[in-house]
């Protein structure tokens, strides 16, 4: 009993030095490839023919036609990053009415230049929008380039070539943007192989929220 004691004691040692010891760039780049994959998924909520992406499925609220849950499954950021330099996406509501999404969605794609197995990314996200928001409003607001603070809570797992091992990544972040309308996405809690990690590296360098860091 006494040796299971020591044992029991010994694992939940190493996995708390083991989450400790999760690199910086291990975590920015993982918070990026999921901001990225957000990105890509409002792009594809808003457009007037959605796009079946095999990784991704968009949970759709019967209450007011806006999304309510996002799952990833395997989703490799490479594909979406070939997506959007194929296709222009023309024929869809961000194009005529939001045209600042898609171009933002290619563009922070294009700056990070996603390699094919280089960020994978398993798992959910649940969103809260703000009381009263329908979709006629979503859009309504997005026309003037004002987006309204949304709430996402999500739980990923992310993997590939990049991260010197798969990280759990759970947290809250608010969706929102400027007053020149560009999008903003600050975390309010994470937590990082199950244990809550110092959101102040994101204060002192704000780029780890956007830039993949692939030194």
């Amino acid at each position: 009993m006494k040796r299971l004691c020591i044992l029991f004691l010994f694992i939940i040692i190493s996995n708390s030095i083991f989450a400790s010891n999760v690199s910086k760039k291990d975590v920015s780049n993982a918070f990026v490839a999921i901001s990225d994959l957000g990105y890509v998924a409002a792009s594809n909520f808003i457009s007037f023919k959605r796009v079946d992406y095999d990784s991704i499925a968009i949970k759709m609220s019967q209450k007011n036609s806006l999304p309510e849950a996002i799952l990833f499954n395997d989703a490799d950021l490479h594909t979406f990053l070939q997506y959007f330099l194929i296709n222009n996406k023309q024929n869809s509501f961000s194009s005529y009415f939001i045209p600042s999404i898609d171009p933002i969605v290619r563009e922070r794609l294009l700056i990070n230049d996603w390699d094919k197995g280089e960020a994978i990314v398993n798992g959910a996200a649940v969103i809260v929008f703000p009381n009263n928001m329908t979709f006629q409003k979503l859009i309504s607001d997005g026309t003037s380039g004002i987006f309204p603070k949304v709430g996402v809570s999500y739980n990923y797992k992310v993997s590939g070539t990049l991260f010197s091992e798969e990280i759990s990544i759970k947290g809250v972040f608010i969706f929102s943007s400027n007053e020149e309308g560009v999008p903003l996405i600050t975390p309010l809690k994470l937590k990082i192989n199950g244990e809550d990690y110092d959101l102040s590296i994101f204060d002192e360098a704000p780029l780890l929220l956007t830039m993949k860091n692939d030194i």
